[in-house]
């Protein structure tokens, strides 16, 4: 097999290390799954490095070590250390995007908005070690604070507009009680939203609570939050 180099000697240097190892391992198995494997293995230990130890005081040496692979097999995925942190952040933020494109002709405006409020508690309560990557970048390291910081922004803002957007049209359709202004709204709601993230994520709050706060503004906004099961709240 042969494998096109870039540009670049010491880009080159690790290109051939890369291709001498993956010509052995092509008699074992698919070279491309394995090259895609191993990129997934260095995501996850990088994923935790960097939300344990901060961006700056981790070294590729070690991602490479908690991977098991080589520091040649990292650069061969990822030119720097800047690019491999966007790539983790990009992976962590994927189920942050919400698209309701294909379901907008089927679902009504009350219905995407309890989509939305549902989809946010569950990645609270499946995405645990993500949330506490973005805390501790954004609390403990200033080199990456201003791009975490405006990619999250970025998705909070998309968020919000289509949260009031999609009350202002539930409001005019007579579907919500809530006669505030959409904006206020939409802020109550995502203040009410970070506040149940908080308390499950560090005041040891209960999954049960995620569903008691989410019939609660499903209550405020539409007057008929169903019924919690008496022992889900002594659970």
């Amino acid at each position: 097999m042969s494998i096109r180099l870039k540009p670049g000697g010491a880009r080159n240097l690790k290109a051939v290390e890369y291709e001498a190892m993956t010509e052995a391992e092509s008699r074992s198995g698919s070279s491309e799954s394995r090259a895609q494997d191993s990129r997934e293995e260095i995501l996850k230990a990088a994923t935790d490095l960097f939300a344990t130890r901060g961006f700056h005081e981790t070294s590729m040496a070690e991602v490479a070590r908690v991977a098991g692979v080589s520091k040649a097999l990292i650069f061969w995925h990822f030119k720097s250390k800047e690019e491999l942190f966007v790539a983790v952040l990009g992976k962590l933020l994927e189920p942050y995007v919400i698209d309701f494109a294909e379901e907008a002709g089927a679902l009504d405006e009350k219905a995407q908005l309890l989509k939305l409020i549902e989809s946010y508690l569950l990645f609270v309560r499946e995405n645990a070690s993500s949330i506490r990557f973005f805390v501790a970048q954004i609390l403990h390291d200033e080199g990456t604070k201003d791009s975490l910081s405006n990619q999250v922004l970025t998705l909070y803002e998309g968020y919000r507009s289509l949260v009031t957007d999609l009350i202002g049209r539930a409001q005019a359709k007579g579907m919500c009680i809530c006669r505030v202004p959409p904006s206020a709204a939409a802020a109550f709601l995502l203040a009410a939203l970070n506040g149940l993230l908080l308390g499950h994520m560090f005041l040891g709050s209960r999954s049960t609570d995620l569903e008691i706060g989410m019939n609660m503004l499903r209550q405020w906004l539409f007057g008929d939050a169903p019924e919690v099961d008496a022992g889900a709240r002594t659970s």
